[in-house]
Parts: C-alpha cells; sequence; structure tokens
C-alpha cells in the first residue's frame, strides 16, 4: 500500500511538472520496461461484435472490452468531448478502444454508450460521454494494472462510474 501511495505521489508530480495537462504516458514504472505499440489504438471492433461487457474482479464488476481486457477513463476528460483528448504519446501506453461503427454493441453495461472522432479515423468509444482506453501493460484479461495510474486513470463499472478502490 505504501509504495502505491508513493508511486501516485512521484506520478502526480511528474505530471505536474512536465506542464501539460494530459500527458499520461507513465507505464507505471519508467518507459524502459514497456514497449510502445506500433500504432496508436487498440484494433477497432468489427462491426455486429460485442465491444464492451462486464467482468468479476477483485474490486467489483467492472467494464471490459470484447476480449475482456479492462478498459479505463482518464478522470480530466470532460464529458462528450469533440474528439479524443489522448495524444500521439499518450496513446502509446493508452490505446483508444474504438470501433469502425459509431454504434458499439455492448453487453450488459447499464451507461450511455456513444462515440467521438477517434484516432486513424476510427470511432473512439465513451461510456456516460467519456472516451475510455485500454491500458499498455494489461497483458491478459484480468490484469488492472492501469487502475488509479497517477491519481487519474480508472476503471469503470457496469454504471460507467470510476472506481476508485485499489485493493
Amino acid at each position: 500500500m505504501r509504495r502505491q501511495w508513493l508511486f501516485a505521489i512521484v506520478a502526480s508530480a511528474a505530471l505536474a511538472a512536465s506542464g501539460c495537462s494530459y500527458d499520461a504516458t507513465d507505464s507505471g514504472t519508467d518507459a524502459d520496461n514497456v514497449t510502445a505499440r506500433p500504432t496508436s489504438l487498440s484494433p477497432p471492433a468489427a462491426a455486429g461484435a460485442v465491444l464492451l461487457k462486464t467482468a468479476d474482479s477483485p474490486l467489483g464488476t467492472i467494464t471490459v472490452d470484447g476480449e475482456g481486457m479492462t478498459v479505463y477513463i482518464y478522470d480530466p476528460d470532460e464529458e462528450h468531448p469533440t474528439g479524443d483528448s489522448c495524444d500521439e504519446s499518450c496513446l502509446r501506453y493508452w490505446p483508444a478502444v474504438t470501433s469502425v461503427t459509431d454504434s458499439p454493441v455492448t453487453e450488459g453495461i447499464n451507461a450511455a454508450i456513444g462515440t467521438v472522432p477517434g484516432p486513424e479515423g476510427s470511432f473512439q468509444v465513451t461510456v456516460n460521454g467519456k472516451p475510455v482506453y485500454r491500458y499498455l501493460d494489461d497483458q491478459v484479461p484480468g490484469d488492472m494494472s492501469g487502475q488509479s495510474i497517477g491519481s487519474l486513470w480508472f476503471m469503470i463499472d457496469e454504471f460507467g462510474n470510476p472506481v476508485f478502490a485499489t485493493e
């Protein structure tokens, strides 16, 4: 627990020192242990495929993508933005959850689902008006490595509410 608090303080200080309100590219430790994706987005879900669904986790029921990977919101994001708020360097670590259609299919989500123009001509999915992302260090379904990074990135529950718990 002490290590998480220390990391949160260090990450917050680094974000503040960068002078950039949205450059959350930290992988949770350092960039040397992360392989950046060659693309800036998650592969778009095919039309008709389930894009978001729910899964049980140690922190309760959460929202995951169609492959079972945890999805996150960036807490300072505005609701109903006009486009993607994560720049190229951010998207390397926080790939946007995207769709090939502006009407993504969901299963078990009790929240408003929408889209905004996403990277590379895709549609970035929104939950309750906030864009959703995956986290690069989450390697298999059930990973939750992005939870509370910098006290800015949070998983969401099936109602689209941020999950602030970390244990």
